[in-house]
């Protein structure tokens, strides 16, 4: 593996083992073996419904303050 070039998120002055993930990491990234394990590949749908999700929500709640 290579070496990772994700950033840490910091909260306050206090860094965390969050990642801002970089595509173009070799650990990490699009290309990695990591980015493509079946348990990656599953959070990544998981997600991905999840998101879609929440736009439906949003496009109802805007759809009821606009039509009352």
């Amino acid at each position: 593996m290579g070496e990772c070039r994700c950033s840490r998120l910091k909260v306050g002055m206090t860094v965390t083992e969050s990642r801002n993930w970089n595509p173009d990491c070799a650990e990490h990234g699009t290309t990695s073996v990591w980015w493509n394990t079946p348990e990656q590949k599953q959070k990544r749908e998981t997600d991905r419904l999840r998101l879609e999700d929440l736009w439906a929500q949003v496009r109802a709640a805007r759809k009821k303050a606009r039509d009352g």
